[in-house]
């Protein structure tokens, strides 16, 4: 009986210590089981073009750098703008001499201790008080260099937005040429078992079959290779995003009304860009920061003052006074303090501050180069842009046109065809090039999707308008 009890005993407390521990994981946010591990990348609805936007600009490795680019700028100011500030040092020294006569620094004569290890410690404030803006140019150039990052950060979210919808809609422009080319397939599986029939009852040649089976076997073919590069524009979107594992189903929807084209005149567009686009704000913060350095490295040639403070304790082990044994035995330890101001003059560097300056003045007329360049790709960009849209406007009107007489063409061959005015080639033609058709107006709709993107992106547009596509 008493060995149940003890048994009972123990497991009751192996239950308590399984539920604290339990406890524990819990409120330390460790998961107990996998399925709370599960990653966000194993979902299984469907991804609009929205979502796989916002979750790139979430999880973008080239967007997470870019990041912990602006933080690392961020130190940088921190550094710098410490130079403006008190600065305080506390030290402690030891010192052992080979001789006994070892004099503490800072004592008046008739308190002269003599000792071989001397001990000293000492706390010692410098202030800068004026090195003609020198170390305040210094951060006025860190602190431009943030605005850099963070303006040209904006601009890496816009290209990775349009990187993302750019390929999504690729991946979606396969999805429409498999279907169209599936259609056809399944038209020309239709007008096999038709032809055979026809064949069966003597009003058509076997050779007909033969046709129609090569035709059906080029199909085929052709959706093996669509399929590859849809595979292909798939992994890249994923890694775009910055997403593991397989992406879930992408659904799109192309907009029943074509959206008109921007009224605007280049003039205005070109205007809008220079206005908006990050990277050209990035580049002009650039400019200043390497402005502000190059006027930090011309005041290094002046002088600098600081204010410097201290206060020092001295000791020794068994001090010997210098009124020798007679006299009165002296303290272990003595202290001092000290208040004055430092003047430093550069006066020879062997060249060092005229690098500098060098430096910092070829740094700014390249920075004031790298914008004059952008200014004039953003120009080239929004005319390429422009250009683009509406020659893929005109290309969806053409190609309607196109698989809207394709159709009636191949209804008249399979009419004649059926009444044995026709033959199988004429069919199969038709076939194809309705295919071709409808394949050129489903590349052509993307197409102008894509170049909105192109020129929103080249006008500096926020990603939130792309979504409206």
């Amino acid at each position: 009986m008493k060995a149940l009890i003890k048994k009972t005993a123990d497991l009751r407390g192996r239950r308590i210590l399984i539920v604290l521990l339990a406890f524990f994981l819990f409120a330390a946010g460790i998961p107990t089981t996998g399925a709370d591990a599960l990653p966000a990348q194993e979902i299984t609805t469907e991804m609009t073009l929205d979502q796989a936007i916002d979750y790139a600009l979430e999880h973008n490795p080239d967007l997470q750098s870019s990041k912990f680019e602006t933080v690392r700028r961020e130190g940088a100011a921190k550094t710098a703008r410490a130079a403006l500030l008190p600065q305080i040092d506390v030290f402690g020294d030891i010192n052992h001499a080979g001789h006994d006569h070892a004099y503490p620094p800072a004592t008046a004569p008739q308190v002269i201790r003599f000792s071989d290890t001397i001990y000293m410690a000492g706390a010692e404030l410098k202030v800068l008080v004026w090195d003609f803006q020198q170390t305040s140019s210094e951060l006025a150039a860190a602190r431009e260099h943030i605005f850099s990052s963070q303006f040209l950060q904006g601009r890496q979210k816009q290209q990775v937005a349009y990187n993302v919808a750019s390929l999504y809609l690729k991946a979606l422009t396969y999805d429409d040429l498999m279907e169209a080319a599936q259609s056809t397939r399944k038209s020309l599986q239709a007008l096999m078992t038709q032809t055979r029939e026809l064949a069966d009852a003597g009003r058509a040649v076997p050779a007909d079959v033969l046709k129609i089976s090569s035709r059906l076997a080029q199909i085929e073919s052709d959706l093996a290779t669509l399929e590859a590069g849809r595979r292909v524009t798939i992994n890249q979107l994923a890694a775009d995003m910055g997403f593991e594992g397989d992406l879930p189903p992408l659904v799109y929807a192309l907009p029943d009304k074509a959206v008109p084209i921007v009224s605007e005149s280049v003039e205005e567009m070109i205007r809008e860009a220079i206005s908006n686009r990050p990277d050209l704000v990035s580049q002009q913060h650039e400019i200043r920061a390497a402005m502000a350095q190059e006027t930090a490295a011309h005041r290094s040639q002046w002088p600098r003052i600081e204010l410097r403070a201290g206060v020092y304790e001295y000791g020794g082990n068994e001090p010997t006074s210098s009124a020798g044994p007679q006299g009165v035995s002296p303290d272990n330890a003595a202290d001092d303090w000290a208040v004055g101001l430092r003047v430093t003059f550069p006066f020879f560097d062997a060249g060092k501050r005229a690098g500098q300056i060098e430096s910092a003045a070829a740094q700014a007329q390249l920075a004031k180069t790298a914008e004059r360049k952008l200014r004039l790709n953003i120009e080239k960009e929004v005319k390429s842009a422009l250009a683009e849209l509406e020659s893929a406007e005109k290309r969806v009107e053409a190609t309607r046109q196109s698989v809207v007489q394709a159709n009636e063409v191949l209804r008249n061959e399979r009419l004649k065809y059926e009444a044995g005015r026709s033959v199988i080639n004429f069919v199969l033609d038709s076939e194809a090039a309705l295919l071709t058709n409808q394949s050129l107006l489903r590349q052509a709709q993307r197409s102008v999707s894509i170049a909105r993107l192109i020129l929103d992106l080249s006008l500096g547009r926020v990603h939130q308008e792309w979504k409206s596509l």
